[in-house]
């Protein structure tokens, strides 16, 4: 529930049932708006809406659940400021979790400019876990700092910068994750200010030196201009986190009126193996991968960055070539423009609307079906119009998009469903660059199924066997399992075909027949950076994959009490080997209500595929 302080600086509290100390989860928090003309903050309550109930099903491309439910309750409180100019509150209550917004209803044509927004989080007493604000570099911030924790409630950041979003805390017996939801053109992303030492965490704006300084850090807008959605997920258990679909929910239904072209699904990918063995993408390496697609039944293969000028390529011919073996091609493009000065190409493609439209127009003719946009380096209100703007003119050309160097999930992908998934992670190329994966690398994924995951899908780039220039702590079955463990619309392979072809018949035709598309998702047991045990269905069948963030061994129970009780099923369980780069592998038949317990080495993890075996 929700408790609004009406009376002078406006304030509000969350809590759980009833309004004692122990059921907050939100203590008394600061509301308001900072505009460059006038403040929004000591304001006088003039009337409420009629209470509205809204309950309605959509479905999603991608994600943790295909068939969605929004059920919520809505308010909005009309107000005056010391000006007697309007702002309106919008509130929204779901059965796991709160989301409020502010609405300058007025109209008119000049200009706003929001230079500080005043609103806070103030959590009671508990454990944080968080990934910090990057520090400014020609790729950052792009979310690509390790998750840790547990830190307690009101820990400084390690960056003068702050905190991201998505930001999960344990307090008062209560899991609660912060983020913000239906992000346009007409606001900056946020992120928060290292809190207070009472553990109040402030929304801020974008650091002004983002992005070589393009830009502004501040929102301008015309009237009337709604901000996002900020929002609270709340969850007696760390499965209620886990599961959310919140924001989804509040974000812009689809805004495309044929999605029938729009398909996720898993690609070959040969950019990241080329560190290994000093590889460039030319063309005769690119069919590999291509032919490893079409063996391994997957449905894209991603040319990545320098195509342009890779001597002998001839895109033409190499669409072709895969056309003839199933297999659609994705391609890399740099953001370009002024936003960053990275040189690798094609770039400054997608920057002029002009030239991107015409970009788009030839590969789509041309047969390509997607493109990865790489290196934004900002979260000001200008790139997020570009983001935008892409996803828009990409949509038109009937073109996925994957955004990488890229800000957070933040609900595009109900509004735009081509929107197919985000990196904003630090996942696996941080083998190449990231000389401190090695060590945080078990915790990092351990905490991401319960912060980052949660808010959109995640090109992490599973499955590395590998060894490249920083080693592995985790073992071949922690590895496979990611693939299970993270949600992506589209699933990107990134080791050689040599690798994942040497290993047992059994993962190979895992990973053949692994979906990246879920109708239903369970978190079975787990805790932020301990371990992780999730269960998965796509159509009849379910993928239950688990990892170890630990350095000592597990023996992990696995109810199947999520099965249906009129079917037998076979399962396979391929599990930590002798050795952390061995499997092993068996097949059981099971019903609803068995039992197995599936032992796991240090920094471990396994997965099972569950099929319909015959009807009792």
């Amino acid at each position: 529930m929700i408790e609004l302080n009406i009376d002078g600086n406006l304030s509000y509290s969350v809590f759980s049932n009833e309004s004692d100390a122990s059921s907050y989860v939100i203590e008394e928090s600061p509301l308001g708006v900072e505009r460059e003309d006038q403040l929004f903050d000591s304001l006088q309550f003039l009337s409420s809406s009629e209470e509205i109930l809204v309950d309605e099903e959509y479905v999603r491309k991608t994600g943790k659940r295909k068939v969605n439910r929004n059920h919520y309750k809505e308010i909005t409180l009309h107000f005056l400021n010391s000006k007697n100019n309007k702002i309106d509150l919008v509130f929204r209550a779901y059965n796991d979790g709160v989301a409020f917004r502010y609405v300058f209803p007025e109209k008119d044509h000049e200009k706003y400019r929001i230079v500080k927004e005043l609103t806070g989080f103030n959590l009671p007493d508990g454990k944080a876990w968080l990934q910090p604000y990057d520090s400014i570099t020609a790729y950052a911030p792009a979310y690509e700092r390790n998750f840790g924790g547990p830190f307690e409630v009101g820990a400084e950041s390690p960056e003068e910068s702050g905190w991201c979003f998505p930001a999960l805390f344990q307090v008062n017996d209560k899991w609660v994750l912060l983020t913000e939801a239906d992000l346009d053109e007409h606001y900056f992303a946020s992120h928060m200010e290292s809190p207070t030492d009472e553990g109040l965490y402030k929304v801020t704006h974008p650091e002004e030196e983002e992005g070589f300084g393009y830009g502004t850090p501040y929102a301008e807008s015309t009237l009337p201009w709604e901000l996002p959605w900020r929002v609270v997920i709340i969850g007696s258990n760390i499965g209620d986190i886990v599961e959310s679909n919140l924001v989804s929910h509040l974000s812009d239904p689809v805004a495309i009126e044929d999605t029938s072209w729009i398909k996720p699904g898993r690609a070959s990918w040969g950019w990241w193996s080329g560190y290994i063995d000093g590889s460039d993408d030319n063309p005769a390496k690119l069919r590999r991968f291509i032919d490893f697609a079409h063996e391994m039944g997957w449905e894209y293969s991603l040319v990545d960055a320098g195509w342009n000028s890779r001597k002998g390529l001839e895109m033409e011919e190499l669409v072709k070539y895969a056309d003839d073996r199933d297999v659609d091609l994705l391609l890399w493009y740099n953001a370009g423009g002024p936003i960053n000065r990275v040189d690798a190409g094609p770039r400054d493609k997608m920057f002029e609307p002009d030239i991107r439209r015409q970009e788009m127009s030839r590969i789509s003719k041309m047969g390509i079906k997607g493109i990865k946009v790489d290196f934004f380096s900002s979260d000001k209100q200008d790139y997020i119009k570009l983001y935008r703007d892409i996803l828009k003119d990409a949509a038109e050309y009937k073109l996925l998009v994957n955004f990488h160097g890229s800000t957070l999930p933040r609900g595009w992908s109900r509004t735009y469903p081509n929107m197919i998934t985000y990196e904003s992670v630090k996942g696996a190329e941080a083998y190449i660059y990231h000389t401190d994966f090695e060590k945080y690398s078990p915790l990092h994924n351990t905490t991401l199924p319960y912060t980052r995951n949660v808010v959109g899908s995640m090109d992490y780039t599973p499955v590395a066997f590998s060894e490249q220039q920083v080693p592995h702590k985790t073992s071949y079955g922690h590895e496979l399992a990611l693939s299970v463990v993270f949600e992506s619309g589209i699933q990107h392979f990134p080791d050689t075909p040599q690798m994942y072809l040497s290993q047992p018949d059994a993962i190979t035709e895992f990973l053949k027949e692994v979906p990246s598309v879920w109708d239903e998702t369970k978190l079975l047991s787990g805790f932020p950076g301990k371990d992780v045990l999730i269960a998965r269905k796509n159509h009849e069948n379910w993928y239950v994959g688990f990892i170890n963030g630990e350095p000592f061994e597990k023996e992990i129970e696995v109810k199947f009490d999520f099965l249906d009780p009129e079917l037998e099923y076979q399962v396979l369980i391929i599990k930590d080997g002798v050795d952390k780069q061995e499997f092993s592998v068996e097949r059981k038949f099971i019903t609803k209500g068995n039992m197995r317990m599936i032992e796991s080495l240090p920094y471990g993890g396994f997965v099972m595929q569950i099929k319909k075996a015959i009807v009792k």
